[in-house]
């Protein structure tokens, strides 16, 4: 008898053993890589993964929302730059591409709006009269060949809308997929911002944001009104997306300076920011003034020129302030006011921006976000170095 229980215990033990096996084999287990169902936009779900080391890092903030940031440390990471997911988006549009570009020369962006054109997309394109018909030299090119953008969207039959610069820059850094999707931040279109430079792009998929980029588009392409030409503002400045308040201001139209000294005069417990440009007195003034009622306030600025402009000041009244490390561009054009509101888009810390330059600026007030923000500030202060005394006279 007990031998026999024996044996039928061990074929049982097999056939469950080989069961086992049939289920693993029929049905695998889903990949760890596998795409993830977008989460609903929550502030307890607006989390920050870590940093990539790779030439970008990637920040799902919800459902209407992408972050991404540029890492040109190392450099020319092609392949794996910030375009990647950009491009995958313009390879799948349906209808529409409409682009606005300061700079434009990036190979692979411009080769698929062409590939998009003769799928039977509609392309249009606004670019800078100057830097945005430069063409990319052999000796930046990846694969060692010039590449000139305005002659590749010529030959293809896309219109291209020069902005000129008579009436101001048309700086703004704007594409618009089908209608659905919006790309916005410091992000030109160009192998320099996407390989080299300190930069920060957004992936937005809320109706009346897009909506108001695309009233600011169709002024630039259809009616070529631009800088101090500009009468088209924001169609709707403030709203609510999903629990968020998000502000959106177009300079020369919705007088974004004076909207930028206001948030800072308003900070209460600290300031950071990173600019390219900084040269605004006002700007400037408020942050001396809340360093000096005890907000804590640091920033980063980029190293060309920035001893000609609001690092004077700001390092004469002892505001923590630092040029930036990175032996090309830092970029970016941001403030982050007290770890909860985030300031952001093309807009530099200049007269000219305010009033004769055609720009855009988000606020979006989220201390999630804000933290990506300021993960971002922290590497880009770390790789930072301290201004050279001996080129600043303080008075």
């Amino acid at each position: 008898m007990s031998k026999k229980r024996n044996t039928g215990i061990s074929l049982g033990g097999i056939i469950l053993v080989l069961a086992i096996v049939a289920i693993i084999y029929l049905f695998p287990a889903k990949p760890q890589n596998a795409t993830p169902t977008a989460l609903p936009t929550t502030q307890s779900q607006l989390s920050t993964p870590p940093a990539s080391n790779e030439g970008q890092s990637t920040n799902q903030t919800g459902s209407w929302l992408q972050v991404f940031f540029t890492n040109p440390n190392p450099p020319d990471n092609v392949g794996n730059g910030i375009d990647q997911g950009v491009v995958a988006d313009v390879n799948n549009a349906k209808s529409s591409i409409d682009v606005t570009s300061f700079d434009l020369n990036l190979p692979s962006f411009v080769n698929a709006l062409v590939a998009a054109k003769q799928q039977g997309v509609q392309v249009r394109v606004v670019v800078d009269g100057v830097n945005g018909t430069q063409k990319l030299s052999a000796s930046e090119s990846p694969t060692k060949q010039a590449f000139d953008a305005t002659q590749t969207l010529a030959n293809a039959g896309i219109p291209v809308v020069n902005g000129g610069r008579s009436s101001g820059l048309m700086h703004d850094k704007i594409i618009i997929i089908d209608g659905k999707i919006l790309y916005m931040g410091s992000w030109n279109m160009s192998y320099n911002d996407t390989f080299r430079n300190n930069n920060n792009l957004l992936r937005i998929t809320n109706a009346t944001l897009i909506a108001n980029y695309q009233a600011k588009f169709n002024e630039l392409f259809v009616d070529k009104k631009f800088g101090t030409h500009a009468q088209v503002g924001s169609q709707t400045p403030n709203l609510t997306i999903d629990g968020v308040q998000v502000e959106n201001y177009f300079s020369p139209v919705d007088n974004v300076m004076d909207k930028l000294v206001a948030y800072v005069q308003g900070a209460q417990k600290s300031v950071r920011f990173m600019i390219f440009t900084y040269t605004d007195t006002n700007l400037a003034n408020a942050m001396i003034a809340r360093y000096q009622a005890g907000v804590d306030t640091e920033g980063v600025i980029e190293d060309r020129g920035a001893s000609q402009g609001a690092m004077v000041p700001l390092f004469c009244a002892k505001v923590p302030v630092k040029v930036d490390g990175n032996k090309y561009t830092m970029h970016h054009k941001v403030i982050v006011i007290d770890e909860s509101m985030v300031i952001t888009g093309s807009f530099n810390f200049t007269k000219s921006a305010d009033q004769e330059n055609d720009d855009n600026v988000l606020v979006i007030h989220n201390p999630d976000l804000a933290k990506q923000y300021l993960q971002e500030f922290d590497r880009v202060w770390g790789q930072g170095k301290s201004p050279d005394a001996t080129k600043i006279t303080c008075k």
